[in-house]
């Protein structure tokens, strides 16, 4: 027997509250914002404008999903949800990724004020900020192969992003 496209409030209210608009997408927006500032590291480009940006990027990105993510209770949520993906995601990479985040942040900092000789630790800690994004980017793919996650989205357009 086919199953219905019908999906009750309760579980489209529960899909909205881990929906943030794409996991893997985010990771892009991420892996784009350091690679960017990891040619400019490079290339001693010392476009602290540049740089600035990218790190703005990233910091309201990741402010935002942060906001979501202490909004999610996992515990409402049952076997229909990918909730496994969801704590990785919610408990271990997304913190870790803000604890490396913070740190680049500060060495970019010390380089844009003329601390050029961080140089080698800039593009080291770029390195371990990119394989926390791949690590989000994967499991913002697992999340999407639940197949309750695209009836979700093919049913209800009123997705809500990060707002």
């Amino acid at each position: 027997m086919k199953e219905s496209n019908y999906m009750e409030q309760q579980e489209i209210n529960l899909w909205r509250m881990v929906d943030v608009g794409g996991y893997a997408a985010m990771g892009t927006l991420f892996a784009f914002a350091l690679e960017s500032i990891k040619t400019n590291i490079e290339n001693d480009n010392n476009d602290n404008t540049n740089i600035q940006e990218q790190m703005d990027k990233i910091n309201n990105s990741y402010e935002k999903i942060s906001k979501r993510f202490q909004k999610m209770n996992l515990n409402l949520l049952d076997k229909r949800f990918p909730v496994d993906t969801l704590r990785k995601l919610k408990e271990q990479v997304f913190p870790e990724m803000g604890k490396k985040y913070k740190e680049l942040e500060t060495l970019l900092r010390h380089y844009i004020s003329g601390a050029f000789h961080l140089k080698i630790r800039i593009l080291n800690k770029i390195k371990e900020c990119k394989e926390l994004v791949k690590q989000m980017s994967d499991l913002g793919i697992e999340f999407s192969k639940n197949d309750r996650y695209w009836k979700y989205r093919n049913t209800n357009p009123e997705r809500i992003y990060l707002k």
